[in-house]
């Protein structure tokens, strides 16, 4: 096959990384520190852009009627990211009712007033409701009638096991996720529900060849139920029912040297949202590290009913863990990269072999050329030799288009995040700046992360988006803020650009503030 078969796919990237080549440009005229102070986050943009989405909004958002816990949920975990607050025109209380007029009499929250329980919107509205904080956000909420509910959508393990997201729903990575979140947030029974949903076997078949989690069980892996699958095993206590190293390498994968950001699947563009559902795996991976996951049996039988829970072959590497004292998942002290080729250096090095190859043929059929027109004189060999110099003048032309394309590619890598904000600085003596003793090595570039955030996915008059040519909208807004402040606070990671642009932090597994959550799991953890 040839290595430069178009797609639409391959089309797409290839345009995409060359408007990111001109954003990314000016930057490159600088040398850091100099170049953080171009990446400012638009604060106060972004929370009037987020403001103006609290209250009633215009008719085109009409398909989101369904989602409008979601809606209050996006905008106000982003404005509390921003640490900004609500808008004037709509007081707290305000907001609580209509959260409160979303929830079932039969427990669970629907997509808004009337409508079925759902776990999503359910967790959406809880999570928007512990932002708020305070006694009457927390006392709108119907603790028994909730706990009803998600044990309703729990399936017994001989059933498959997992949560259905609503009455005769469907179930996959999300639906586990959004249950035990909620269950987690308010203080009810994890360990019950886990026992009787059967969720932690679901979740471990859900894992796929790559690494990744799909939806359901043989599903593609994807990172948003990627995040979900291992966020819900955490809060479990059973992440290691997944091949976690080979989850690590599916996910470090997913992050784009050209652009910073990540993708959601293998050989798609990336995508602003993914910076917290690809990127937010990262935090998660390093807090099973930091709390030294060991003795994996005794840990699923702790928290799965051992006469409900009977997983098949778990994976080679948790085998591998039993009675060992080492942590199951580590990452190892860089080697020696020095031989190894770069995206810039390969770039270059693609370009300079195929420029030659292309001024060969480009010589080919000028001689050819002028061989046909002396075997013009003679009728014998007039057609054969036309036939050769045609073929070569085809394969000039070939050439000279793929050497043009590499030639784009030099200077995309050459203008790319990965050289812009390499994952170690470079130190004088060419080789790389070390790490501090006391950070551990980030998992990802989060300064190339950031580099996408703030200069691809900002739009200069508010909003955060999927990617330039894109329009701003709520749910981009949040989770690119969600993924630059996860980047900020990851352990070994820094804030990118100026102080200003730090952001609060959020607990890694719910995606709420720290401090609201703390604040809520106290309140509810006394009744």
């Amino acid at each position: 096959m040839s290595r430069f078969l178009e797609t639409d796919s391959s089309k797409q990237q290839h345009a995409l990384e060359l408007k990111l080549a001109d954003l990314y440009q000016e930057l490159s005229e600088f040398e850091s520190p100099e170049r953080d102070e171009f990446l400012l986050l638009l604060r106060d943009r972004h929370a009037r852009y987020l403001q103006g989405g609290l209250g009633e909004l215009p008719s085109g958002f009409i398909s989101l009627d369904a989602s409008r816990p979601w809606i209050c949920y996006w905008i106000l975990h982003g404005l509390a990211l921003l640490d900004q607050p609500s808008p004037r025109h709509l007081s707290a209380d305000q907001i609580i009712t209509f959260l409160s007029s979303c929830q079932h009499p039969d427990g669970g929250y629907g997509g808004g007033p009337g409508q079925i329980a759902h776990l999503a919107p359910t967790y959406a509205a809880i999570s928007a409701l512990l932002t708020l904080g305070g006694e009457v956000a927390y006392r709108s909420i119907n603790r028994d009638k909730l706990w009803d509910f998600l044990c309703r959508m729990a399936i017994p393990p001989g059933q498959g096991g997992g949560f259905r997201m609503h009455e005769g729903g469907e179930c996959d990575a999300r639906s586990c996720y959004t249950a035990l979140a909620v269950a987690s947030n308010l203080c009810l029974d994890v360990p019950t529900l886990v026992a009787m949903s059967g969720v932690v076997d679901y979740l471990r078949r859900c894992q796929t060849y790559e690494g990744g989690l799909g939806g359901e069980p043989g599903n593609e892996a994807h990172g948003g139920y990627t995040f979900c699958g291992l966020a819900a095993l955490i809060i479990a206590g059973c992440p290691q029912a997944l091949d976690l190293p080979r989850l690590l390498h599916w996910a470090s994968q997913r992050q784009g040297w050209a652009e910073g950001g990540f993708n959601g699947r293998t050989n798609k563009l990336v995508d602003g949202c993914y910076s917290f559902w690809q990127g937010g795996l990262f935090p998660l991976l390093q807090q099973i590290m930091d709390q030294q996951y060991q003795q994996v049996p005794a840990r699923v039988d702790a928290c799965c009913a051992a006469q409900t829970y009977t997983p098949t072959d778990p994976p080679p590497s948790w085998q591998q863990q039993q009675g060992q004292s080492a942590d199951g998942l580590e990452v190892p002290d860089l080697p020696d990269l020095s031989r190894v080729k770069g995206p810039l250096q390969q770039a270059e090095r693609d370009s300079k072999r195929l420029n030659a190859v292309c001024d060969s043929l480009a010589e080919a059929a000028v001689q050819l050329a002028a061989e046909h027109e002396q075997l013009q004189q003679q009728q014998a060999g007039k057609s054969a030799a036309a036939h050769d110099s045609q073929q070569i003048v085809d394969r000039a032309q070939a050439a000279q288009q793929a050497a043009e394309y590499a030639d784009d590619i030099v200077a995309i890598a050459s203008l790319s995040a990965a050289v812009l904000y390499p994952y170690h600085d470079q130190s004088a003596d060419g080789g790389t700046t070390a790490v501090p003793a006391d950070e551990p090595n980030p998992l990802f570039n989060t300064r190339a992360l950031q580099l996408w955030i703030l200069r691809a996915c900002q739009q200069l008059k508010g909003g955060l988006r999927d990617k330039p040519g894109k329009s701003a909208d709520y749910y981009h807004s949040c989770y690119c803020l969600s993924g630059l402040s996860a980047a900020q606070h990851m352990p070994g990671g820094q804030v990118l650009g100026p102080e200003r642009n730090e952001l609060k932090r959020a607990d890694p597994v719910v995606n709420i503030l720290q401090g609201k959550l703390q604040e809520a799991r106290a309140y509810f953890g006394n009744l």
